[in-house]
């Protein structure tokens, strides 16, 4: 069994919710709309297509940015409180220490931020139905169909269904193919206790660890590969195969997880830039919306963001989506489309193998305060700013 697992069913079903939000999916976006949603008392539901929640090995980092969120939604205390505090973030290239430096950062699982949501959201009277997997929408009534035979009419659409979208493949097809990004990431959860974030860079790789509660540690390596992987959180790994494609220096890191049976291998995919965030009926959210690679940490807080945001409009100009969603995608589009730029640019300064340019990487981190400079951008923020100036 997964460690947090719930399933929530309704007695009876109604087929007219045609005054909900309907939210497809249960991740941070989803669970983050439901608990702005129902905080400003607007009617919505949430669709899950899987039975509960588990954490496959995967660790969050939520920067200020989406700390302001949760802050918002009043349930960042719980969160900090479950999770991991670093006071300090340490750089090493090649085994040695470059620099370090201060940081106002919660360190956490998905799982433990996706329960504390949930539990919001649940104690806000929020409606949820797992195992409801989607099949069809219909966006001009709009209607949408489940593969249990279950057919809602509804309000609105809240597509948050992940990196794989089933809405926005059916509803903006022409939105663009998966690519392999030339990255493969190993992650895993350690029972092992660290205070801080630790980043290790080399040629073609970079392994972060960080604290995710008082006990446990998520460990996350980057390789740089041809050798493309399948697009998934649940993909098993050995030790073995991750050794062999990490360098021998590196082995006082890793070495801990020997004994780890939950070591997860993702393939790291690209997808064109986000042009639209809207369609008829529909809006698109975190993943689902635009897809990001991981190297700032900036995934989840990104769905934070929207989630928040695109709840607040539809508060602010009372369910007048014609308002909403140009409003919505104005203050995002610009936003995710420069971090995910940024992303895409840090994977490969952490991947460098030229050993010239590496030292100039180094002694600009070192000597220079670029690293503060290129996060607070992202870090200072303020949606909540940023939405009062709309009209």
């Amino acid at each position: 069994m997964p460690p947090f697992f719930v399933s929530i069913v309704h007695n009876y079903f109604m087929n007219d919710y045609s005054d909900h939000i309907a939210i497809i999916g249960a991740g941070i976006s989803g669970l983050a709309l439901g608990c702005t949603l129902k905080k400003a008392g607007v009617p919505c539901i949430i669709f899950e297509r899987s039975s509960g929640i588990s954490e496959y090995g995967a660790g969050i980092s939520i920067s200020p940015n989406g700390l302001r969120v949760l802050k918002y939604l009043n349930i960042d205390k719980q969160l900090k409180e479950k999770s991991g505090n670093p006071e300090k973030a340490s750089l090493f290239s090649n085994g040695t220490k470059i620099t370090s430096f201060p940081v106002e950062v919660v360190t956490t699982s998905r799982q433990t931020l996706y329960k504390v949501l949930l539990e919001s959201y649940l104690s806000l009277s929020g409606e949820i139905l797992f195992d409801h997997e989607l099949s069809e929408i219909d966006l001009d009534t709009p209607t949408i169909h489940f593969s249990n035979k279950l057919s809602l009419k509804v309000m609105h659409i809240a597509a948050c269904d992940g990196i794989k979208s089933f809405c926005r493949k059916q509803c903006i097809p022409l939105s663009g193919e998966a690519l392999y990004s030339g990255y493969s990431v190993w992650r895993a959860i350690e029972e092992r206790k660290q205070e801080n974030i630790e980043t290790h860079l080399g040629a073609n790789f970079h392994i972060v660890t960080y604290p995710i509660n008082e006990n446990r540690t998520s460990f996350v390596a980057a390789i740089k590969t041809t050798q493309a992987h399948e697009e998934s959180w649940k993909a098993k790994g050995s030790y073995e195969e991750m050794s062999s494609e990490l360098p021998s220096q590196v082995e006082d890191i890793i070495s801990s997880l020997k004994l780890n049976n939950d070591l997860f291998k993702w393939g790291v995919f690209t997808r064109p830039k986000a042009k639209n965030l809207y369609a008829n009926n529909i809006t698109f959210l975190g993943d689902a919306a635009h897809p990001i690679v991981p190297f700032i940490g900036q995934g989840g807080c990104l769905a934070l963001e929207d989630a928040y945001t695109f709840g607040e409009l539809v508060s602010k100009f009372k369910n007048d989506f014609d308002r909403i969603q140009p409003c919505y995608q104005n203050l995002r589009l610009k936003r995710v489309n420069r971090i995910q730029r940024a992303s895409e640019i840090q994977g490969r300064l952490n991947h460098i193998s030229n050993p010239v340019i590496t030292f100039f990487r180094n002694w600009i981190m070192k000597y220079t305060p670029i690293i503060q400079y290129r996060l607070m951008w992202i870090w200072s923020y303020d949606l909540e700013k940023e939405i009062k100036k709309t009209n």
